[in-house]
């Protein structure tokens, strides 16, 4: 259930509770893992990975045949929890950075 805009606090996004199965996508060519996705929001998602290794940047299925998926970057992990950020068509261009080094154009312009 969506929470109101009061109630986030200093959240920019409305996390949707989903609680449904979706696959964790490592690599191209690789098979896809399922996980757990607890909650959404625009830009981003909580999943449950068991004890999964999860690699920086891989993709999301939020549903079985792969209709909908996303690019994803790690944000932050506990335990069984993983945060992810959706990574924008934009970034994936300038190539995917973690969010406190910056940027591939960034780093260029200060080489």
């Amino acid at each position: 259930m969506a929470r109101d805009r009061k109630d986030l606090g200093a959240r920019k996004f409305v996390r949707v509770d989903l609680r449904k199965p979706g696959f964790l996508i490592p690599a191209p060519d690789a098979p896809w893992i399922e996980c757990y996705i607890l909650d959404i929001s625009e830009n981003g998602a909580r999943l449950d990975v068991g004890d999964l290794a999860v690699p920086k940047v891989f993709g999301l299925s939020l549903t079985a045949g792969g209709e909908v998926r996303r690019v994803c970057t790690l944000i932050w992990r506990r335990g069984e929890l993983v945060g992810v950020r959706f990574v924008s068509a934009r970034e994936l261009r300038n190539g995917v950075a973690p969010p406190d080094e910056p940027d591939a154009a960034s780093r260029k312009a200060h080489a």
